[in-house]
């Protein structure tokens, strides 16, 4: 089984002050490509981080090599994410933006939440 890492730099910035920063740092993603976005909310899930906000992302490499370890599941992750300091919307509006994957919301207060539409 190939794994498909990235190696990258990042800011996490939590919610109730103070950061989380790494260079350099490498993550196994389900893929061979991988939105900013996306990989905020893997590594936020990986990492299991409570009162993240904003993650900063740069030097963004995926490499191809042998597998380390299993992934994580990647069922139900945010394919995007909404600081709502910065782009206030309702909540209808925050449904509209993906019907399909759930978006990760920052609210006013710094605390986060995942949102999406229940498909029946």
């Amino acid at each position: 089984m190939t794994a498909h890492p990235v190696r990258f730099d990042f800011v996490v910035h939590f919610t109730n002050g103070g950061s989380l920063s790494a260079r350099d740092f490498r993550l196994d993603i389900p893929g061979s490509e991988i939105s900013d976005h996306e990989l905020a909310a893997h590594l936020i899930q990986d990492m299991r981080l409570l009162m993240a906000g904003r993650v900063e992302i740069a030097n963004k490499q995926v490499i191809e090599e042998p597998h380390k370890r299993g992934a994580i599941a990647t069922d139900g992750l945010a394919q995007q994410t909404i600081e709502l300091a910065d782009e206030p919307l309702s909540a209808s509006e925050l449904l509209s933006r993906d019907s399909t994957h759930p978006v990760r919301v920052v609210a006013r207060d710094g605390e986060s939440y995942m949102v999406s539409r229940l498909v029946v």
